[in-house]
């Protein structure tokens, strides 16, 4: 076997490689075109169908999200109103309530006030009638003792001086 073999590549096949061939260059543009057409037949329209479908739930996820987020706004402003009409409520309440328990301790004032004025009068009268029946006592006791003395006099029957001198002594004694 001959070793030496020539490597040198052949001037034709050179010139094939740098220089293409008209024929492969259009079947390779109508395989591209061709490739092209199946894939937006079948590649290219469910991708966008499925893209489509996809935008469409996201867009509508959005919307639902937005719509949630609306309600949630409105049921925290309810929920904000609902709770400042529930401190007011409670405030009047309180201030109701203040004013019926200031009302009712007038009333009970009142209702004691008059108790001690119908006691301070009953007492008063009390007091009348005792020193009206002490007057009386009085009047009673000293008619009697004037009778008494009265009498005492009369059966002693002494002059003036003696008179006097013996009712001294005897208002002395009682």
């Amino acid at each position: 076997m001959n070793e030496s073999v020539n490597m040198q590549p052949a001037p034709a096949a050179e010139s094939g490689l740098f220089t293409p061939d008209l024929w492969m260059v259009i079947l390779t543009w109508v395989t591209f075109f061709l490739l092209l057409a199946v894939l937006y037949k079948f590649a290219w329209k469910p991708i966008l169908g499925a893209l489509d479908k996809r935008e469409e739930s996201i867009r509508r996820a959005v919307e639902t999200a937005d719509k949630v987020k609306e309600e949630l706004t409105k049921i925290n402003e309810t929920r904000q109103q609902f709770l400042r009409e529930a401190e007011e409520k409670a405030r009047d309440i309180v201030s109701e309530s203040k004013k019926a328990a200031y009302q009712i301790s007038q009333v009970i004032q009142n209702k004691a006030k008059e108790e001690a004025n119908i006691l301070l009068e009953n007492a008063q009268r009390d007091i009348k009638e005792e020193t009206e029946k002490a007057k009386i006592v009085l009047r009673k006791e000293s008619a009697q003792i004037a009778v008494e003395l009265a009498g005492k006099l009369i059966e002693k029957n002494l002059d003036t001086d003696d008179n006097r001198k013996l009712i001294h002594r005897l208002t002395a004694k009682t």
